[in-house]
């Protein structure tokens, strides 16, 4: 009985030192996640395009209504909130409100809603030229930088991970997001398609087949 109980209290005592080691060695810092260690930052960026307004056409040129389209095009993909032409105002009115208004109508036309389009002015004054400015919101995320070999020597010691752990991971992750404010906030769902809920309805109905043509062949197939 005395030989057993010597035994557990040495196991006691060296279950106690090694607590006592690791709490010296490793904090919640150590504890740390790959995402916490190497976050992702989200910012904000304004988006640019200007456009010349000429006083002399009541039109704009091919070159303006391309970069236009390519413009509706980025802020389609990208762009968050609303789409906004700034126009010149005071100097040479008419003509700079006349020119916002053909903007508008060559990015309707190249697929931007209606309601997603804004409008502002600024002052302009003297011999400054008269420009329209396009512009909208997008995100960029940015990964923390990888390449820290400071302190590996003494991780090690500790036999924790390399500080550059995950680092590469996040980075990558940063480079590929579509859309980096989908990593502050989930993408709006897209409303669903009646018409497809009604034609699986009617055939349920009438008793035929529910599945997709894919499924079905992928059935034939597989009997």
């Amino acid at each position: 009985m005395t030989s057993k109980m010597s035994k557990v209290a040495i196991v006691s005592a060296l279950a106690i030192a090694v607590a006592g080691c690791g709490a010296g060695f490793n904090n919640a810092q150590h504890a740390m996640s790959v995402a916490e260690m190497h976050p992702i930052s989200v910012d904000s960026q304004i988006v640019t395009l200007t456009i010349d307004a000429d006083p002399t056409t009541t039109d704009l040129s091919d070159m303006d209504k391309a970069r236009l389209r390519a413009f509706a095009n980025a802020y389609l993909t990208n762009g968050h909130g609303p789409l906004t032409i700034t126009a010149p105002s005071g100097f040479a009115d008419a003509d700079g409100h006349e020119a916002a208004a053909d903007i508008r109508k060559a990015l309707n036309d190249a697929g931007v809603p209606w309601e997603t389009l804004a409008g502002a002015t600024y002052r302009t004054g003297g011999d400054a030229g008269d420009q329209l400015i396009v512009s909208y919101t997008h995100y960029v995320a940015t990964a923390s930088e990888c390449g820290i070999w400071t302190g590996v020597a003494e991780r090690d010691y500790r036999n924790l991970r390399s500080p550059n752990h995950g680092c590469a991971t996040q980075n990558n992750i940063a480079a590929m997001v579509a859309d980096p404010h989908d990593l502050i906030a989930p993408a709006a769902l897209a409303p669903r398609d009646a018409m497809a809920t009604s034609r699986g309805i009617e055939a349920y109905r009438l008793g035929e087949s529910t599945a997709s043509a894919e499924e079905n062949i992928e059935a034939q197939v597989a009997n």
